[in-house]
């Protein structure tokens, strides 16, 4: 299992690192003039945008370019490490599942969970930008006075593509079990995860709301405990706060993604009883002959012979 976590981390860490590097850099990049620190200065809404038009001035295409650039790059390594990641994870769980100490005999299928894992990038990327897209367009609407159209962009426009990217995401997320387990392709696997999650709807639904319950406790939990070093705030420097803050924030990401692998190894148990049910009906018992207690029955009496 630390395969996934650390897949999951390093992500994490190189991608949160790489997209606040873009910022620093174009924010060293914009030059504020001393009549642009004059408008800002003053707070009034025109005069801040005279002061940001003046600051960005066609800077902001280049943003848009390098956010584009950067979340492009950031799909392609995500789907690599995750789909190197998630297999390896995949194949000790399904031979953990099968009573199979020896992991070799379950096949990598890299090339088709690295497919899923695009599609699944790609999909969701996607539905978040139909999802803000149809967002700004209804309040675009609903500030030009068209209720209609800025009622359904927000009602629809939102609510179907954050359904639709929820669905597919789980589908395309599910398919690499598998890809591992029964040795398939991409398409294959999609069909299969489409079948299984048919088939298992209420015991999925449980074990998602479940795993939600858990997530959600344990969030709380550690909420409380990553604002408890605020109290010392009178007592020690602020360094070691947030140093400490830190730290409860790392147990928290640690227990989450434990969490996920638990509810993963319960996704690959239920395929695996599904294949292999338990049979309760047992054979007949074969007949058992009574007891024999050592006591001769009488033998019959003979008959007296009258013959002459």
């Amino acid at each position: 299992m630390a395969g996934e976590l650390t897949w999951r981390w390093c992500f994490g860490l190189g991608a949160w690192g790489l997209t606040i590097l873009s910022i620093v850099l174009f924010l060293d990049s914009l030059k504020i003039s001393p009549r642009d620190e004059l408008l800002l200065a003053t707070f009034q809404p025109q005069l801040l945008q005279r002061a940001a038009a003046h600051i960005l001035g066609g800077r902001l295409g280049r943003l848009v370019w390098e956010q584009a650039t950067l979340t492009l790059g950031l799909t392609l390594l995500w789907a690599l490490a995750a789909s190197a990641g998630r297999a390896a994870t995949l194949r000790r769980l399904v031979a953990m599942f099968r009573a199979d100490d020896d992991p070799e005999d379950v096949v990598w299928k890299f090339a088709p969970v690295f497919w899923l894992c695009l599609w699944r990038a790609i999909w969701t990327l996607i539905a978040l930008a139909v999802a803000l897209g149809s967002l700004a367009g209804g309040v675009i609407m609903a500030h030009n006075q068209r209720a209609a159209l800025a009622a359904l962009l927000l009602s629809f426009g939102v609510g179907l593509s954050w359904a639709f990217g929820i669905v597919l995401n789980w589908f395309l997320g599910l398919a690499p079990l598998f890809c591992i387990r029964n040795d398939v392709g991409t398409a294959e696997a999609l069909g299969q995860s489409v079948d299984f999650s048919s088939r298992q709807t209420g015991t999925l639904f449980g074990l998602g709301f479940a795993f939600a319950m858990l997530r959600l406790i344990w969030a709380g939990t550690m909420s409380l405990a990553v604002l408890a070093p605020l109290r010392l705030a009178h007592h020690i420097a602020r360094g070691w706060i947030g140093l400490i803050m830190a730290s409860v924030a790392l147990v928290y990401f640690a227990g989450a993604d434990l969490l996920y692998l638990a509810r993963l190894a319960a996704y690959v148990s239920l395929a695996e009883d599904e294949s292999h049910p338990v049979d309760t009906l047992q054979a007949p018992s074969p007949a058992v002959p009574p007891p024999d207690f050592g006591i001769a029955s009488d033998p019959e009496p003979a008959l007296p012979n009258f013959s002459v």
